[in-house]
């Protein structure tokens, strides 16, 4: 079995972060197969050592992308958020 199918096996076909299965994500790429999960999910990597994490939905992926990939900005939204709930 091919990396990256096995890839989307372990993760059960689901993004790593929303845990959406992959045909419900929002297809970002179009091309003539609409069934190829590629086109739902996203290879991502670490920018700074290039290792493979995993497998991403669209919005996932660049909304780590908008948050420079820094845990410290992500918990900072997460607390933003939690505060404005109460």
């Amino acid at each position: 079995m091919p990396l990256l199918e096995q890839m989307l096996e372990s993760q059960l076909g689901r993004c790593g972060i929303c845990m959406k299965k992959w045909h419900d994500c929002a297809p970002a790429k179009r091309v003539h197969h609409e069934v190829i999960f590629l086109q739902y999910l996203y290879v991502d990597h670490d920018h700074r050592n290039g290792k493979v994490r995993g497998l991403l939905c669209n919005a996932c992926n660049t909304a780590i992308g908008l948050f420079e990939e820094r845990p410290e900005r992500i918990i900072a939204a997460l607390s933003y958020l939690a505060e404005g709930r109460r």
